[in-house]
């Protein structure tokens, strides 16, 4: 290798020269002389000790090159350390991966043997198996007899069973962490006058949620869901059921039955109890549930089970849609509940009780409140919820689809509020020149902006009507109205591409029978198995969708 003082120099263009010449930030840099003889001595390590380029001496102490193998062992030592420790992760990983595959075998081989227990009984109630689901054997004492019975037993074809609280949860237990304090505050307040409901004679019927909403000489006054009193497999009421009450401290008290629609699907059970309760009114104002004014529509359900401190909730939106359910006067919530929160109350986020829940699939009905009141108003004054019957089955305006309203708008601006007819269904009715598709405003000159508002109203006629006649004769029976009852109504029609606004008169006789409505709450599968005609275990099902 040659030395480098015979290296050539570097060729520079003459342009690139000048310009840096010319450059005045150019520095003349010192030249500095090489104490290295030659890249080839350097390479081999023949490097001068005075030179300042030699950092690391060749010739060392004895102490200095201890204390190099020393750390050359702590690094290998930390090293080993290192790859140990990542091996031990490694086999953890391994251990739980392997854990969890033979969990999920568990539940595999579990779920294997429920489905072919399900199997069995349906073969068996088919008289496939076990002689239509009777047998006898191996179990109980010798020469006893088991029965098996199937209640609401589904079609052929209809799915899986599964267990009917499978969807027993809804909400979380941060379902309210985004809102404010003062929402919070609202729930946990309300949620002391929350019951939890279960009804069973000799077998369990149903559990729910309910509201305290009076406590009078002793007595609370708990609002719920008619469906805790109907017959699991009939549109019928139980005869003298057994009604435990569990409050939120988790006492359990007994409870009676007072009064129940099914119309609107609302029950009202007494508490006797010394203790005295907490209680929560329905709020009476009609304005939160006018969608055509711009406000906060946050909501929030609440429920609890049959334990202590079992509040659950959840929290959503109301949506201005109807209820698939049969009842015009229902509104609609984004809240996922379970059965569980059936008859639990729905309020806003500044406290107020505006509604009571139902249970639907993909949303969750509720009746609101002021109708809520108005039938308590009719059960303390008649002893039932008395309506007229009509014959006119409506739905509010803005359900309406947009091809719809844009038909009704090429023959003529419609209204802003009222609801539209989407059926004529009784004589009184028919007489009246009243069509499908007209639009209703007013009812004896009193406006509404939806069917909620027009039943709350209808509420109001009636009862005033049977409180001037009880004055006049305190002998009416209320099975029907007797005498004859006016609705006038404002109509606005669309006949021959035109529009018209005209009154049409309705004239009622008759009751809104309480078991027009249906409210298709799933009905459980119920399994009995029986010993010398008692049962000794019951299990419920549904079936998968």
């Amino acid at each position: 290798m040659a030395d480098t003082e015979d290296r050539e120099p570097t060729f520079v263009p003459q342009s690139l020269s000048n310009a840096v010449d010319a450059s005045p930030k150019r520095r003349e840099m010192p030249v500095v002389e090489s104490t290295i003889q030659s890249s080839e001595d350097y390479l081999c390590g023949q490097v001068p000790n005075n030179t300042r380029y030699n950092l690391r001496g060749r010739d060392v102490d004895l102490a200095t090159q201890l204390r190099r193998e020393e750390h050359k062992m702590d690094r290998e030592k930390c090293f080993e350390t290192k790859r140990l420790r990542k091996e031990q992760k490694m086999r953890e990983d391994r251990e739980c991966v392997d854990k969890a595959l033979r969990a999920r075998a568990v539940l595999d081989a579990q779920y294997k043997a429920w489905k072919e227990e399900q199997r069995k009984l349906r073969l068996s109630k088919q008289g496939g198996d076990n002689n239509d689901g009777d047998f006898s054997g191996n179990k109980g004492e010798k020469g006893s007899v088991y029965t098996r019975e199937i209640i609401n037993k589904p079609p052929e074809g209809s799915g899986d069973w599964l267990p009917y609280e499978s969807d027993d949860e809804f909400g979380t237990e941060f379902e309210l962490k985004h809102t404010s304090w003062e929402v919070e505050k609202f729930t946990l307040e309300l949620a002391r006058c929350m019951v939890g409901l279960e009804s069973f004679t000799d077998t369990k019927i149903f559990s729910c949620s309910g509201t305290i909403v009076e406590y009078v000489d002793d007595t609370g006054y708990v609002v719920t869901s008619a469906s805790l009193v109907r017959c699991p497999d009939r549109d019928e009421q139980i005869d003298k059921p057994k009604i435990n009450v569990w409050l939120a401290s988790g006492q359990k008290l007994e409870g009676f039955v007072s009064n129940v629609d099914f119309y609107y699907n609302i029950c009202v059970i007494k508490v006797p109890c010394t203790v005295h309760l907490p209680s929560k009114s329905f709020c009476p104002n009609t304005g939160f549930f006018n969608f055509y004014e711009n406000h906060t529509r946050d909501v929030v359900a609440l429920g609890r089970s049959c334990e202590p401190c079992s509040l659950k909730v959840a929290s959503g939106k109301l949506i201005p849609r109807r209820s698939r359910f049969d009842c015009e006067e229902l509104l609609v919530s984004s809240c996922k509940i379970s059965k569980r929160g059936v008859g639990g109350p729905l309020m806003d986020f500044d406290g107020n009780v505006i509604g009571m829940n139902f249970y639907d699939k993909k949303e969750t009905p509720f009746l609101p409140s002021f109708i809520v009141l108005k039938c308590l108003q009719h059960f303390d004054i008649f002893g039932k919820v008395i309506r007229p019957l009509h014959g006119l089955r409506v739905k509010t305006l803005y359900e309406a689809n947009l091809s719809l309203l844009e038909k009704k708008l090429q023959s003529g601006i419609p209204e802003r509020c009222g609801v539209i007819v989407v059926k004529v269904q009784e004589p009184s009715a028919e007489l009246s020149e009243i069509k499908v598709g007209d639009i209703i405003t007013h009812v004896d000159g009193v406006p509404f902006s939806n069917a909620a508002e027009l039943g709350g109203i209808l509420l109001d006629m009636c009862g005033k009507l049977w409180l001037d006649r009880q004055k006049m004769n305190p002998s009416d029976v209320f099975n029907q109205t007797a005498a004859l009852m006016s609705l006038k109504f404002r109509v606005r029609t669309y006949r021959d591409a035109k529009s018209e606004v005209i009154t049409q008169i309705i004239n009622v006789n008759k009751f809104t029978p309480s078991r027009l409505n249906k409210w298709p709450l799933p009905r459980p599968i119920i399994v009995r198995q029986y010993e010398h005609g008692k049962v000794i275990s019951e299990e419920w099902y549904m079936t998968g969708v």
